[in-house]
């Protein structure tokens, strides 16, 4: 007898909902916790960036630390959290508000002991990799733990157990580079002058003892590789934060403003960017020039971090930093650098046969450009102010340049320029449809 077979047909039908529906919440269920983590991010963020705004820490948020990094409050590990650019502190986003009520951050200006000396300022925890205890020598931070302690100002590094033994009785020298760092005492004395006279500031600096020369550290973070921004935080920590200004919020002509509260002649400047910010720190300068500001004028170093660094690199600074030697080491080689002369020319463009149009006036450094390699510059410069953070290394940057050298190549924008440009030093035409070197002011025409 012949088997009988029931036939569903609906059977078929109802697996393939079940696979549609699992597909589905498949792809749904991700979609939605992404979506979720969005929003959670976008709330973190929008209460972090106010904590930061009333804060008196510069604070930086890291999703991931570069070491290993304790909770300056509740002392756990933690992976993702805030530092602050200054002190040093680092916290938990839990235990951010309370970081900033609780621990102090460096103090700009602030008055000196009844001695005249300043006090420590100690940080627990987080102390610099292979550091040693000034007491006894052995190395400190190498606990799984938050411990140790470190001075901000002088950087000193002693065990939780060795700080009782210290002998400098708590008072702090600056430390190595005390030379270069502007104490809180003497912009609290400033602050409390009754006539501000270069003779006064230069009987203050004698508290801060002999061959002070303090240093401004003036950096572009959107020269060359990016680098700058996290060369600024190096700096606050070394220095005192008041030294240290980002081109990008405050213009070179205000920041070197504190020069005029400083001792005449004692003042240097490092620069960190390339030509470009080279120059726009000398033109604010020469504006200081004009303001009869001449006593107050600063000598500069330069820290290359642009593209080409061409200036840096004829004055023994180097074709480029990219962080092969530490931040210690650059204010070792501003200490140990000898200072030269450098000519500045100025150059005068005027419209041929419009004379009631008042000539334009440039300052050029050590060299200036006309024509394609001008236009060149000033493309990348325009394309670099609108998309920044496309220009992330110079190796992008010169592959930019070379993209419009290529342009300029096939365009020729520039073509016969030189029937239609004349350059006269200081009277009498010296280049037309030649090229030389020029010495002196020199008008271009």
């Amino acid at each position: 007898r012949s088997p009988r077979f029931i036939h569903r047909p609906f059977a078929g039908l109802a697996v393939g909902w079940h696979l549609l529906t699992w597909t589905f919440l498949a792809v749904l269920v991700p979609v939605l916790l992404t979506l979720w983590c969005s929003v959670q991010r976008s709330k973190r963020a929008v209460l972090m960036k106010e904590v930061f705004r009333k804060s008196k820490h510069d604070w930086r948020y890291t999703d991931l630390f570069s070491k290993p990094t304790y909770c300056c409050v509740c002392c756990q590990h933690v992976l993702r959290g805030a530092f602050c650019d200054c002190c040093g502190v680092c916290a938990d986003e839990r235990c951010l508000r309370r970081a900033d009520r609780a621990l102090p951050c460096k103090e700009v200006v602030a008055p000196a002991r009844d001695d005249g000396s300043l006090a420590h300022h100690w940080v627990r925890g987080n102390v610099p990799l292979c550091s040693y205890c000034a007491v006894c020598k052995q190395q400190c931070g190498t606990q799984p733990k938050l411990c140790d302690l470190r001075c901000i100002w002088c950087q000193t590094v002693v065990h939780d157990d060795c700080k009782p033994n210290l002998e400098d009785e708590g008072r702090c020298d600056l430390g190595e580079f005390r030379t270069l760092i502007i104490p809180p005492h003497y912009l609290h004395h400033i602050n409390k002058l009754r006539r501000r006279h270069p003779d006064e500031y230069c009987k203050l600096a004698a508290l801060c003892g002999s061959g002070w020369t303090p240093v401004l550290v003036l950096a572009n973070t959107r020269s060359g590789n990016n680098m700058a921004e996290a060369l600024l935080g190096e700096f606050r920590m070394l220095l005192n934060p008041v030294q240290v200004f980002d081109l990008t919020k405050m213009p070179p002509g205000r920041a070197l403003q504190l020069c005029t509260l400083l001792p005449p002649g004692s003042v240097r400047v490092l620069v960190c960017g390339g030509d470009g910010t080279v120059g726009w720190v000398l033109d604010a300068i020469d504006t200081m020039k004009l303001k009869g500001q001449e006593v107050f004028i600063p000598r500069v170093t330069i820290l290359p971090l642009g593209t080409g660094n061409d200036l840096s690199n004829s004055l023994g600074w180097g074709a480029g930093y990219a962080g092969e030697i530490p931040v210690e080491q650059v204010l070792r080689n501003i200490l140990d650098a000898e200072v030269v002369s450098m000519d500045r020319w100025k150059v005068q463009v005027a419209s041929k046969g419009y004379y009631f149009r008042k000539p334009k006036v440039l300052s050029m450094n050590n060299y200036f450009s006309v024509g394609p390699d001008a236009l060149m510059a000033l493309n990348f410069h325009a394309h670099r102010e609108k998309t920044p953070s496309f220009f992330s290394s110079r190796i992008i940057n010169k592959a930019v340049y070379f993209l419009y050298g290529t342009k300029d190549c096939l365009v020729q924008e520039c073509k016969d320029l030189d029937k239609r440009i004349e350059v006269q030093f200081p009277t009498m035409p010296i280049l037309k449809k030649t090229c030389c070197t020029l010495f002196g002011d020199f008008t271009l025409v």
